[in-house]
């Protein structure tokens, strides 16, 4: 199938789109041919705005989930395809929410486009019979849904629940050999993983504990039109900046391009990213940033926190007890009347008695992070269903840069598609789980009373940013503070203007977390240290026209360890002065 061919309007409706939704679906894409970049988008925008019509037409995600195939995007391929699979159920369950959306969406593709192998159907409506539509959804697209979301899924490295999808597609169709190749491929995979990894062998045989997570492309996509002009819009952010550090701007800046390939032999590189200067001098000890975040998340079911800062809540009897406010509809707890007035502008209606306190929460430690993220996924949708704005054009995440990789792409000529990297041979640096981009969110935005159909500003391409965002700028600290015992793992926090200070292993200041996120000049420099020599090469204090320098990683390590420990966060291989000169690339 040639997503570019036939090029129709949405104002079309799905009349000359049903052939596509229907027989053209399951043809694959002839090897010699090479469709334009440019053109796949195009056929893109077309298929997201015809679905702004049809929100519940089945084969309209399935013929989605072949253009982001296409584009290189195993990962929002599968995410068209389980809500895909969603509306299969939707058509078979008539006790279903979307079961009369859902049927009818598949009546008018079949009306207008029958299938060869079903019974044709008569023009009006009413002498529809929904066996029909049941039939079709059973025989022919769920083949595809499960051929699409298996292999998606195993592209993403998503070995696990690329099985779990096969495998239910094996009891359907099991004489289906496009059905049993793809079993084939999943175990071929998951060997050929197990030969190569320096961990330990996978037992073939003990599919629940296969690897699940995998690396996707991270990157603004083409589409995203929510990425503010971060150096176009300085006098924005420094008006933000001001509130909470007079003291500070932020200022453009040119940083190294980093690379964990990158070696001493290489010329370096530069990016223009953003930085944190001192607009006058800064004695040391000086607290010059005072952050408050709503954007928070905690892990820990019981802990006793604020549902709004995740500060420690005041032990029941003692003097600050009273100063806590509960939700007037719900248990949820909030440490002051400001964190709760704020909270109930910001994010809490879209929460309250939505019953997902337990989400996520108590955790085995492994999944502590991704857990914490989900969380703070969870809370970024609900500020943007409360606030009623795009999840991407909150104040609290869309100036923060996502560490994406762009590569210019409009050139490129998609050719030999069945043969071709699923991920167009493009840098992939995102973490990715069927569970943690798809699944969970998906359950999250339902268990909110949020029509996942027909809001689109939900779905994967926009959770896959927010995460990018939040991975390497979100802090964290072990929960069960103030005298209690720790119970852990973590408490997390998104602060927008902490986060825009860059990263050094010989930082100027310190910062502390704990409902408010606190910057203040050190006191004391760290030591370089290079073959038993150590030595202080700055001085405590900021002057002004200096740069403000944060630290993502403990600075009393070596370079190594340093490196090591930052490269998550920065993408790269640290090439502050500190790590150069210790490493002994500065010759």
């Amino acid at each position: 199938m040639a997503p570019n061919s036939g090029s129709v309007s949405p104002d079309d409706g799905l009349g000359r789109w049903a052939h596509k939704l229907g027989h053209q679906l399951a043809e694959e894409s002839p090897e010699t041919q090479a469709i334009p970049f440019t053109d796949l988008l195009d056929t893109l925008s077309e298929t997201t705005q015809l679905l702004l019509q049809y929100p519940y037409c089945l084969p309209l995600y399935l013929f989605l989930a072949r253009i982001y195939g296409n584009l290189g995007y195993p990962d929002l391929a599968a995410g068209a395809a389980y809500k895909a699979l969603l509306l299969s159920d939707a058509v078979r369950d008539e006790s279903d929410e979307y079961h009369e959306q859902a049927t009818e969406a598949v009546e008018e593709v079949l009306a207008r486009s029958p299938l060869p192998h079903l019974c044709r159907h008569s023009s009006s409506r009413q002498d529809k019979d929904c066996s029909d539509v049941v039939a079709a959804v059973e025989t022919f697209y769920l083949s595809l849904i499960y051929h699409v979301l298996a292999t998606s899924l195993l592209q993403c490295g998503c070995f696990r629940s690329a099985h779990q999808y096969c495998s239910l597609a094996v009891k359907m169709f099991p004489d289906d050999l496009h059905v049993q190749k793809m079993m084939s491929d999943i175990r071929h995979n998951v060997a050929q993983v197990s030969e190569e990894s320096s961990l330990s062998s996978i037992d073939l045989n003990a599919t629940a504990t296969w690897p699940d997570q995998g690396l996707v492309r991270r990157e603004q996509y083409q589409w995203n039109d929510f990425e503010p002009d971060r150096f176009g819009n300085l006098d924005e952010l420094n008006a933000m900046m001001t509130e909470v550090a007079p003291k500070l701007e932020v200022v453009a800046v040119d940083l190294p391009l980093l690379s964990a390939a990158l070696s001493s032999t290489v010329a370096e590189r530069t990016t223009k990213q953003l930085g944190i200067f001192a607009k006058e001098d800064i004695q040391p000890g000086e607290i010059v940033l005072k952050e408050k975040s709503l954007l928070t998340a905690n892990n820990k079911l019981q802990d006793a926190l604020c549902d709004a800062c995740s500060t420690d809540l005041p032990l029941i009897g003692s003097p600050d007890f009273d100063k806590t406010v509960a939700c007037g509809d719900c248990e949820i707890v909030f440490c002051s009347q400001d964190c709760h007035d704020a909270a109930m502008e910001v994010y809490h209606p879209a929460l309250c008695e939505k019953d997902l306190d337990a989400v996520a929460r108590d955790v085995l430690p492994a999944q502590a992070a991704d857990s914490l993220y989900s969380l703070l996924l969870q809370r970024a949708l609900a500020m943007a269903e409360t606030q009623q704005c795009h999840p991407l054009a909150l104040k609290e995440v869309k100036y923060i840069w996502g560490d994406f990789c762009n590569v210019l792409m409009e050139k490129t000529q998609y050719t030999n598609l069945s043969k071709r990297s699923a991920f167009r041979n493009m840098p992939r640096t995102l973490p990715f789980s069927f569970e943690y981009n798809i699944r969970l969110p998906f359950h999250m935005l339902e268990k909110m009373d949020i029509d996942i159909f027909r809001n689109p500003q939900y779905d994967v391409w926009v959770f896959n940013s927010l995460y990018a965002k939040f991975r390497g700028t979100a802090s964290a600290r072990l929960s069960g503070l103030g005298g209690r015992t720790i119970r852990g793992p973590e408490v997390s926090a998104v602060h927008s203007m902490w986060c825009m200070a860059n990263h050094s292993c010989d930082p100027n200041v310190s910062w502390e977390w704990g409902g408010e996120i606190n910057f203040w000049a050190r006191e004391n420099r760290v030591a370089w240290q290079r073959d038993g020599e150590k030595i202080w090469r700055s001085e405590p204090g900021i002057r002004k026209g200096e740069e403000v320098f944060n630290h993502y990683c403990d600075v009393e390590l070596g370079v190594k360890d340093r490196r090591e420990w930052a490269s998550g966060s920065l993408g790269g291989d640290c090439r502050c002065a500190r790590c150069v000169w210790e490493a002994k690339e500065d010759s």
